[in-house]
């Protein structure tokens, strides 16, 4: 995998200064990565005592010895996190055909351990694609400053996929006139939450949906049982909207949706309707597309933060941090892309660690 991936990220080092290829290094870091180190100091011990293994079964060459912390430490903040990200989005196209059809989340994280409110720092926050067919990350893009800045980030991430007759799924905050035109744009469509943002648009699409059952609305229910709990999803579709004043400023606009979740949890029932602006007109559609994105909180952000335990990870130089992430990620895809029938992230994160063998089939195999 590595092989013709990191070779291709360009090395402003001094050649006169220069001791180890840029692409042992990084190798060198993924390894130590996947084995839970979270710091730039674990990450050179791990790989330090691992050396043997880097050399014999990975096949560095190390000519000049074994890097240094300080080594490692520089080379991860001199290297472009932008340049590394297009690569990164780059092996994702060699490796994966994305099809016609296909159901993508958009969606940020904050990295918390990368902030420091004494130092002024703020956590890096990073938008993220998720192909939900193949349950990886195919893009991400920083958010310069915090959450807000998202909506302006959406159309730049986009740009950067290439995605055709996908399904793309935003929470309310992405909910604008200029996103919908990209998706659209991009020859896909689109599934977004509507919440106070837009107070006229989210007041009228409730008072559309009071007695839900009229005859316009296309309906599909799910029931679900598990962890002490039972949960029930009305999906109401409406695609007579033409009395939407704005239905014209809203590229590709088709219908509204509306989910109502009941939840019995210990004899109590709750009950949550959310609101969606929609480039769809079948109910199924609508409902598999609203069941994705809440699915990226446990199938994405959950596995970074505990089973990889991002968070904790308290590198605050903004490139360092970046490109770290973005090794994450290439680990995280690689674990998912591998994993047999049955087998769960977690346990492939944990052979990573113990196991040499695994670790070497998971990083460095050409699969």
């Amino acid at each position: 995998m590595v092989e013709g991936f990191f070779e291709q990220i360009p090395d402003s080092r001094q050649d006169w200064k220069v001791l180890h290829n840029i692409d042992e290094i990084l190798t060198i870091v993924m390894s130590g990565i996947s084995a839970g180190e979270n710091t730039i100091h674990g990450i050179y011990a791990f790989s330090k005592i691992k050396e043997q293994w880097l050399r014999e079964k990975v096949r560095l060459k190390l000519p000049h010895g074994f890097p240094s912390y300080d080594t490692i430490r520089r080379t991860l903040g001199m290297i472009d996190p932008k340049v590394f990200q297009k690569l990164f989005i780059k092996w994702i196209e060699e490796k994966l055909e994305l099809k016609e059809g296909e159901y993508i989340s958009i969606d940020g994280k904050t990295l918390r351990g990368s902030g420091n409110e004494e130092k002024n720092i703020f956590p890096l926050h990073l938008l993220h694609a998720y192909s939900h067919k193949n349950g990886i990350v195919i893009g991400q893009k920083e958010c310069k400053t915090d959450k807000e800045n998202e909506i302006s980030c959406c159309p730049e991430l986009l740009d950067m996929l290439k995605i055709k007759d996908a399904l793309i799924t935003t929470d309310a905050m992405m909910c604008q006139k200029e996103i919908c035109k990209k998706i659209i744009d991009k020859e896909c469509g689109y599934v977004l939450a509507v919440k106070k943002n837009h107070p006229t648009m989210f007041e009228e699409i409730k008072e559309l949906f009071k007695g839900a059952q009229r005859n316009s609305c296309q309906v599909y229910e799910t029931n679900d049982k598990g962890h002490g709990r039972i949960e029930k999803r009305i999906y109401y579709l409406d695609t007579d909207i033409k009395w939407f004043c704005e239905l014209k400023e809203w590229q590709g606009l088709r219908a509204f949706g509306k989910c109502d979740s009941h939840v019995i949890k210990k004899g109590k029932e709750t009950v949550e309707s959310r609101y969606f602006i929609c480039s769809v007109e079948d109910v199924m559609d609508f409902a598999q597309a609203v069941r994705n994105h809440w699915a990226v909180e446990n199938n994405l952000h959950w596995c970074l933060d505990v089973i990889f335990r991002e968070d904790e990870c308290p590198i605050l130089d903004r490139n360092t941090a970046q490109n770290i992430a973005i090794i994450r990620r290439i680990i995280y895809n690689r674990i998912k892309m591998q994993l047999k029938p049955k087998e769960q992230l977690c346990f492939g994160k944990r052979s990573c660690m113990y196991d040499d063998n695994y670790r070497l089939r998971i990083l460095f195999s050409h699969a």
